[in-house]
């Protein structure tokens, strides 16, 4: 049944979206400050996680019945967006923590009491890709293999991996596959995320050897993936397409990831003096040319992200309202959509990186860690531009691939 507890205005929504908006821009120069160690400890500080839980950050999907802020998606674009800029690495492990516990919030009521037992959000992995077999046992399943792409493992909690259930016999039919929920301590972590960028994510490999997950925390997304997902809550923002969920969640630190490299090189021009010449880097036309464009390669991807959070948030309004399942060649596109402006993202640091110098790749040059950072997040398999733009050709034509993930 739909959860009937009182439900917050429009008004104080709005007012409460601002204030998380304020809470993320006050947290900036704390960020600005651990960016180089959580580079280099390959994990985002104690430090980081404690204040991010503080303002209640991690909770902004979390439903109000269960002591969250009950905001949408357009409000994770928005916190993501100016965390990033200060540390590419800290803003994707945020937005992920974010849109697990949002996947949590999908589950069954009584993994979700399980879950959120100690608090209104609970941090640990998602791996979405099929990697484990599941074999039915009394009461559930028994689940082996390892998992990749662990993405904040350094602070987990909880953690949910998903798989096939390999059935006794072939005459069962194809398997089905399906997610499994479990205490992080049922896990083992095997130290593998040495990177060039995004290193502070700890996404690192996990292990299940014979874990025992209880039918209750055995989650079935692919009716999440069209909005048709469990409703437990009244709030439309459990009616999201799965993908597009995903998607801004990984999007919103690559596109502050831009703007911050952006308005860092403006800065650092108007202050550098060239050893060689002794002129002003700001005066050189070159320079010019370069900063503004990259300004309005990082100022668009920022407005379409803004564009698309809104749009994929209307769908689950109307989805919600409705109760259709939101159009596969509309996820499509959506899909799309993020992978172009990832590339922009990805192009804007390079264009910066490549006009910066030597001095702009010091370890300590937030170009050039963005730059890595960015280059890195994306390849993320949501985000791979050639098969994601044929998928988007293929609708378009009305010649859709007999499997269609979006």
């Amino acid at each position: 049944m739909p959860d009937t507890q009182t439900t917050v205005t429009p008004i104080s929504k709005a007012a409460l979206s601002r204030d998380m908006v304020a809470r993320a821009r006050a947290l900036a120069p704390r960020l600005n400050a651990r960016a180089l160690q959580a580079e280099r400890d390959r994990r985002i500080p104690d430090e980081t996680i404690a204040d991010l839980s503080a303002a209640r950050i991690f909770e902004l999907l979390v439903p109000e019945a269960r002591g969250g802020l009950g905001l949408a998606l357009p409000d994770l674009v928005a916190v993501c967006k100016l965390v990033a800029p200060h540390c590419v690495s800290t803003a994707w492990v945020t937005g992920f923590y974010i849109i697990h516990n949002w996947m949590w919030s999908l589950m069954s009521k009584e993994a979700q009491d399980e879950i959120f037992a100690s608090g209104p959000s609970c941090l640990g992995p998602v791996m979405v890709a099929p990697s484990v077999r599941a074999v039915a046992a009394p009461g559930g399943y028994r689940i082996n293999g390892t998992a990749k792409w662990a993405t904040g493992s350094s602070h987990a909690a909880w953690t949910m991996v998903s798989g096939f259930i390999v059935a006794p016999d072939a005459s069962a039919g194809p398997p089905q596959m399906r997610m499994f929920a479990m205490p992080w301590s049922d896990a083992r972590l095997e130290d593998t995320w040495h990177t060039s960028g995004m290193a502070a994510t700890a996404s690192h490999d996990v292990h299940f050897d014979n874990v025992f997950v209880p039918a209750h925390r055995v989650f079935d997304a692919g009716p999440a993936r069209s909005g048709e997902g469990p409703r437990l809550y009244d709030s439309h923002v459990y009616r999201t397409a799965f993908s597009p969920a995903l998607c801004l969640a990984a999007l919103a630190s690559l596109v502050g990831g831009a703007l911050g490299a952006s308005q860092h090189a403006i800065d650092r021009a108007e202050a550098f003096l060239s050893t060689y010449s002794g002129k002003n880097a700001a005066d050189n036309p070159a320079m010019q040319v370069r900063l503004g464009k990259a300004h309005l390669m990082a100022d668009a991807a920022s407005k379409l992200i803004d564009v698309l959070a809104e749009e994929v948030d209307a769908d689950a309004r109307r989805a919600a309202q409705t109760g259709e399942p939101i159009d596969i060649k509309r996820r499509a596109a959506q899909r799309a959509q993020a992978a172009y402006i990832a590339s922009l993202c990805r192009d804007t640091v390079i264009l910066l990186a490549h006009g910066s110098g030597a001095s702009g790749h010091m370890a300590d040059s937030p170009i050039q860690r963005n730059y890595r950072d960015i280059s890195m997040g994306a390849c993320h398999v949501v985000f791979d531009h050639d098969p994601t733009m044929e998928l988007h050709g293929k609708m378009l034509l009305n010649r859709p691939p007999p499997i269609i993930l979006a």
